[in-house]
């Protein structure tokens, strides 16, 4: 990926659109860090313009193609609704301005690689917010795999669930809402680092069961790499039940994880010899089996350490010439599964598709 020439800090940042991810996810974290300066903001809602342009001094400009021409800002956030995510990315990589772009980065992989192509091809940069690879829960699943401590890893199970009825944009299909590009997408970043090998196998199940709009709230993912790791992945918010969002089994033990504490429980296989088969009566008529000497840990994740955040990731890589902690090709395999959901639910993948 293209920079190798820095900026100076503050980056001049302009924010497109202000609702709970521009205001709440970047505007507010970036005048916390410091490390920007937010000089434009573009939203049709006047009053959020103008509690901007109170917390920061931010203009508000008609449109984006006004702040391309108008300002001399470096990065741009394109925290929009889903659909619009790839015209307006497009239109900033092709003016050659860096980009910070809410997930899902595109809602087919057609546009995810065009987005890609045109980052290197005018030598801007992407950074696609997949926020929670910056957060202990990841680090911890990450750590407890390349350790090994589990022995190779056959089966991963994850279950985000809740309760709770919605009626906002993202309820919608034609705004490119519902579980599968929003909550999966989140998923997806986190597992795919988890994972040995490719996913070459994939079944899904998804429905509309209690929210307003005609989008998803609930669904079910069974996957299979090529090496032949399974994964079974329920992404529900209508369902009331209490579990463990994650567990990593694996050959010598297990990991169950609420996201806020870990539980470890392993022995240390790499010594112990397998006996050798008994065909025939069992002695004792018991079955031939051993108790081993299991090994626990529980972990409370937030004394996780943890990488830069997202918004000091980006002022590294675009003022000090470091690498991103999160590729535009990472968060493109990313839509390569999401899109793969809707095929295998007869979804449109895209809200222009009818």
């Amino acid at each position: 990926m293209p920079t190798s020439c820095r900026i100076a800090s503050p980056l001049k940042t302009v924010i497109l659109g202000l609702g709970r991810a521009g205001w709440r996810l970047h505007l507010l974290p970036m005048q916390q860090h410091g490390g920007f300066e937010i000089i434009g903001v573009v939203d049709p809602e006047e009053d959020r313009c103008q509690e901007a342009a109170q917390a920061c001094g931010a203009v508000r400009y008609a449109s984006l193609d006004e702040a391309l021409k108008r300002s001399d800002a470096v990065l741009y956030v394109v925290a929009t609704p889903s659909f619009s995510h790839f015209e307006e990315a497009g239109k900033i990589l092709r003016a050659g301005r860096h980009c910070i772009l809410e997930k899902p980065m595109a809602l087919c992989l057609e546009e995810a690689a065009t987005l890609v192509s045109l980052a290197h091809r005018n030598h801007a940069r992407l950074f696609v917010h997949h926020s929670l690879l910056h957060q202990p829960e990841f680090h911890r699943l990450k750590a407890v795999k390349e350790s090994r401590v589990l022995g190779p890893l056959f089966h991963i199970r994850a279950f985000w669930g809740g309760y709770r009825r919605r009626w906002d944009w993202q309820t919608l299909k034609k705004n490119g809402g519902g579980q599968i590009n929003n909550s999966c997408s989140h998923l997806f970043s986190m597992l795919l680092p988890l994972l040995d090998s490719p996913v070459v196998s994939l079944w899904a199940d998804c429905r509309n069961i209690k929210d307003a709009g005609d989008a998803e709230d609930h669904v079910e993912i069974n996957l299979k790499t090529e090496s032949g790791l399974t994964a079974v992945l329920l992404i529900s918010s209508a369902m009331v039940q209490k579990g463990p969002r994650w567990i990593l089994a694996g050959k010598h033990g297990t990991l169950s994880s609420d996201g806020k504490k870990s539980q470890l429980t392993y022995y240390h296989g790499a010594g112990l010899p397998i006996p050798p088969v008994i065909d025939g009566a069992a002695p004792g008529r018991r079955y031939s089996c051993e108790v081993l000497d299991w090994q626990k840990e529980e972990t409370l994740l937030s004394d996780q350490p943890l990488p830069p955040s997202f918004h000091q990731n980006v002022v590294d890589v675009l003022c000090h010439g470091s690498e991103p902690f999160i590729t535009p090709e990472c968060a493109m395999e990313v839509v390569r599964l999401t899109e793969w959901v809707h095929r295998a639910t007869n979804q449109p993948t895209h809200p222009s598709i009818t």
